[in-house]
């Protein structure tokens, strides 16, 4: 069997580091933890604003509270003025009874709407709950993917590092000009990597375009290590 020309070796190495750089960038946990990145900023804003309604909630309750304790407090004291038996007037007393009558309206209005705020408040804790529960599960399944993330990004690492050795083994059997040709055409994005070809019934089995007659036969009288560019498509040409 014949040695398998230096050209090639290295063509595979790269299309095999290549696949693996490729595996590396779209690994699924990488999508995983982009799209947990995006849920935690969603969250954390959800999160925020919840907070931010529960303590007006808080606020409105406490100012609440104090108008229910004020109307409480004046309606104890007309109710003593009322009974101590010091006002003797009716018209004083149908007035005091009047304005009684309003500070415990006053009094029961703003006890129901402290149980409406309170009823809010309760809402909006349980959402608070639900929000820190998501977070606290979404923490754990980043931790668990960055965990896999990272052995999987050691163990792709460590096949290409030994195709890097099996890189720099090959490159000494290769001429410099002949290196700085192939690393050229590896840069062009439409070769897609494919760089070195071979010459089969007069036809380039790179671009599978025909290469001039005259061309072929000097290059097939050339030497076995020879290489040549493909007229047509550029590539390095094998024997």
């Amino acid at each position: 069997m014949a040695e398998t020309h230096p050209l090639h070796e290295l063509q595979r190495v790269d299309a095999e580091a290549d696949a693996l750089r490729a595996r590396r960038a779209a690994l699924p946990e990488r999508a995983l933890l982009r799209d947990a990145e995006t849920e935690g900023a969603a969250l954390a804003s959800q999160h925020g604003d919840a907070m931010t309604r529960h303590g007006a909630l808080e606020h409105e309750e406490r100012r609440i509270e104090t108008e229910v304790t004020d109307a409480r407090t004046k309606a104890q004291e007309i109710e003593a003025s009322l009974y101590s038996g010091k006002v003797k007037v009716v018209k004083e007393l149908q007035s005091l009874q009047a304005e009684l009558r309003s500070f415990q309206q006053r009094q029961r209005e703003h006890e129901e709407a402290e149980l409406g705020l309170m009823e809010q408040q309760e809402q909006v804790d349980a959402e608070i709950a639900a929000l820190d529960a998501r977070r606290t599960a979404l923490a754990a399944g980043v931790a668990g993917w960055q965990a896999s993330l990272a052995a999987a990004e050691a163990e792709i690492d460590a096949e290409l590092a030994r195709l890097d050795g099996e890189r720099g083994a090959v490159l000494p059997r290769i001429a410099p000009p002949v290196i700085a040709t192939y690393e050229k055409l590896r840069a062009m994005p439409r070769l897609k990597g494919r760089v070195v070809a071979q010459i089969e019934a007069e036809t380039c089995n790179g671009c599978w375009g025909a290469v001039p007659i005259a061309f072929a036969t000097r290059f097939a009288q050339e030497a076995p290590d020879a290489t040549a560019e493909c007229p047509r498509c550029g590539r390095l040409l094998l024997h």
